[in-house]
């Protein structure tokens, strides 16, 4: 199979798990124009097909497998399906496959729009997904590897995991890591806890043995570029729990935070309102309650516009 192939069945498999998530209309012009390329439109119809035959859809209420004769394309089959897939589907849960290439095995997890998601890996480290996110562990020469490949991701590592997310490398045992690939390109590094080794280009960046620090967030820009150290955000720490407590945070903040878990997102009529400072815990991953209960706090008024965004605005004297 060619790269080519390979990369526009992987591509397939995504926009199969994002179309069937909460945030599917969010997606639809992109996923329409990916789509009216022949070859990426016969890729998606095959894995829908699988999955028909595979007993997952939807509309699939019998207990057999439906067995359908197709046309397949000349080359071995990509994706194997396994039973999270069905929760993808009908529940909007996490598309987990099996993608084989050769004798290797990987296994692909992926949350959609408002999704977070925890899994365990096979050498008893865990893995959790924040949403929008996609990453792939593997066995390489006896050893754990995870990539994360979009998105965000906290990991726990037991034994000899190796972690990988653009071109750096981590050696984890025993450490709490929070990997970010940012869309335009780059890598933050936030060591929760433990002592995670960096290994490969990225440790050259940094002066020779020098550890990731606890408590700080660790910037790569785009292909290892250049390297940041800052202070981790204590609020951004919480976000595997779906909660984030502030204290005298911007309420253009909170808003920009939930909106990243959110088909319909909060706005704010006028600028002043998001200098409007915001203490306690909110749930981030519901905007309609956390629209309300922040106009609660600050007297607002919450009017729902016709795409279904919630719009902030001052009370009517």
């Amino acid at each position: 199979m060619s790269q080519q192939d390979e990369a526009r069945d992987e591509a397939a498999a995504q926009w199969f798990a994002r179309m069937r998530g909460p945030g599917a209309l969010t997606h639809r012009a992109a996923f329409d124009a990916w789509r009216a390329d022949p070859a990426n439109r016969q890729a998606y119809e095959e894995l829908e097909q699988q999955f028909e035959e595979a007993g997952v859809l939807a509309q699939s209420r019998r207990p057999e497998l439906r067995h359908r004769t197709r046309r397949r394309r000349d080359r071995a089959p990509v994706y194997k399906i396994t039973g999270a897939l069905a929760a993808c589907v009908i529940a909007a849960a996490v598309l987990s496959m099996i993608v084989w290439r050769g004798t290797q095995a990987e296994t692909r997890y992926a949350t959609g729009l408002g999704q977070i998601r925890s899994v365990m890996l096979a050498d008893g480290s865990s893995l959790v997904l924040d949403t929008d996110s996609i990453a792939t562990a593997m066995t390489r020469g006896g050893r754990q590897v995870v990539r994360l490949d979009h998105g965000r991701a906290r990991i726990v590592a037991a034994g000899n995991l190796r972690i990988e997310a653009d071109r750096a490398q981590l050696d984890g045992e025993g450490a709490t890591i929070d990997l970010a690939l940012a869309p335009q390109g780059g890598l933050a590094v936030t060591v929760v806890s433990g002592q995670p080794r960096l290994t490969g280009a990225a440790a050259k960046l940094l002066p020779a043995g020098t550890t990731l620090p606890a408590g700080r967030e660790v910037l790569f820009g785009p292909k290892l570029s250049s390297v940041n150290i800052r202070l981790a955000s204590r609020v951004e720490a919480q976000w595997p729990s779906g909660l984030r407590s502030f204290d005298q945070t911007p309420l253009s903040e909170v808003a920009a935070i939930a909106n990243r878990y959110n088909s319909h997102k909060i706005r704010l009529a006028d600028a002043s309102i998001g200098a409007l400072r915001v203490s306690g815990a909110f749930r981030v991953t519901g905007a309609k309650e956390l629209a309300n209960g922040l106009a609660a706090a600050f007297g607002l008024t919450v009017v729902t516009a016709p795409n279904g965004d919630l719009i902030l605005s001052r009370a009517a004297a």
